[in-house]
């Protein structure tokens, strides 16, 4: 990835200096000029809220990296009280005063970009990330190959054309199975690869035809994702299927990867390799629900790691940590009255394509319960039946959240080890 950076004084009058440096820049790391001006946007109500309520002789450090198919703008500053509440999608300008200006400032910032983020750099620095993605376009309406039963084939790293093919027969032999929308963009899929946080394997026979593929990306330095093993009119090819697998895991198993897992296994994944961290309910439009058992592999040693565990849920991770073998030093904690901010923050990931979105925790704050609250009433007004919340066990204060979670409908359904800075527990709605 290529990254640039630059460092400036909290101050308006360099305004001028930072719009100029990120949509510029943008523009050289690939991002067509609309996506440019909305993340230029963004980075400006950004900037401008932090000069606003950052007192002092201060630096900020903005970075910009080019990652092939995004762009992403990360603000690094020291650690103060910042009320960033207006990046929840269920922010409104609460007033005409000059603090709902400098809020809507910032919700329009949160619906500009993709994705964002916050996160402690260290005990004194924080970095604010936003995220805007390339725009592609749609897979074009081309005759597809027939592709027969193959007895045998080959196992390859597929080159741009074979991603792009891999690309249009996905969505034609698993229609009615949930996968990430981008892989449905076959522009984006070879550009997803090519940046390297994503992998991919094929299987091909003797005339280059596609029999099936696995593709998988990194969460972090220790977890792996992976989606499949995807199989076109190959029913009962456990060979294949198994091949997939195998050549996913050797070659992870040569990094630090610590474990790799999957969230929608399909019907050819050989649960022999796994076990089984939880299970998630997938709601069709149309409300019916398919059960998809989650599988995770450890590919190393796991030396252990602590965790902080609301009471709510301990008997719940602990039975599943026993069941699991995962060496953890649980600290029970609860909530105990100390100051939280006023206000938390949450980020929501979607995916429309499978009627889905993932909450992700930034910030603490007295009105969690109301918040997610307010998140529900929009999702449901939005028809999203795939509601998912994380929660990091490595952060403690995440731990907090869970009374509120739970008593909106939230359930923990699985643990990802390692998922976070700790271990991640995902809850699910149920509507």
């Amino acid at each position: 990835m290529k990254t640039l950076k630059i460092s400036t004084p909290l101050h308006t009058d360099f305004l001028p200096v930072i719009t100029n440096f990120i949509e510029n820049t943008s523009c050289v790391f690939g991002i067509d000029k609309q996506g440019a001006l909305k993340l230029t946007l963004a980075s400006e109500e950004v900037f401008t809220y932090l000069c606003n309520v950052i007192q002092g002789d201060k630096t900020l450090d903005i970075i910009c990296t080019g990652g092939i198919y995004f762009v992403a703008v990360e603000f690094s500053f020291d650690k103060i009280e910042i009320d960033l509440k207006a990046f929840n999608i269920t922010a409104t300008p609460s007033s005409e005063s000059e603090e709902s200006f400098r809020e809507m400032g910032l919700l329009i910032a949160a619906r500009s970009v993709d994705s964002l983020s916050l996160e402690e750099a260290s005990d004194e620095r924080l970095v604010l990330r936003l995220i805007k993605e390339k725009s592609y376009p749609p897979s074009g309406a081309i005759e597809l190959p027939h592709i027969p039963p193959m007895a045998s084939f080959a196992l390859k790293v597929p080159i741009a054309d074979e991603i792009k093919m891999f690309s249009r027969l996905l969505p034609v032999h698993y229609k009615d199975y949930p996968f990430p929308d981008a892989f449905r963009c076959p522009g984006k899929l070879v550009d997803m690869v090519t940046s390297t946080l994503y992998g991919i394997s094929i299987a091909t026979d003797e005339r280059g035809l596609i029999g099936g593929g696995i593709i998988w990306k990194r969460m972090n330095e220790k977890i792996v994702e992976f989606f499949g093993p995807y199989l076109f009119n190959q029913q009962g090819n456990n060979k294949m299927a198994e091949s997939l697998i195998n050549a996913c895991i050797e070659g992870l198993a040569r990094t630090e990867i610590i474990g790799v897992f999957c969230r929608y296994p399909t019907e050819a994944f050989p649960t022999e390799y796994f076990e089984s961290i939880g299970t998630i309910t997938f709601y069709e439009h149309q409300r019916n629900q398919i059960e998809f058992p989650c599988y995770y592999c450890q590919l190393h040693e796991d030396t252990g790691t602590y965790v902080y565990v609301p009471r709510k849920i301990a008997s719940f991770i602990e039975a599943e940590y026993k069941r699991l073998v995962l060496p953890r030093q649980v600290y029970l904690t609860e909530y105990s009255g100390e100051y939280r901010g006023d206000y938390s923050v949450f980020a929501s990931e979607f995916d429309r394509e499978l009627n889905q979105v993932i909450i992700r925790p930034l910030l603490p704050g007295e009105d969690c319960l109301n918040n997610i609250l307010k998140h529900m009433e929009i999702f449901k007004k939005e028809q999203i039946l795939n509601c998912f919340f994380e929660i990091d066990l490595g952060v403690v204060w995440q731990a907090y959240v869970v009374d509120s979670l739970m008593e909106c409908g939230f359930k923990p359904c699985l643990i990802i080890p390692y998922g976070g800075k700790s271990d991640l527990v995902i809850f699910q709605y149920t509507p």
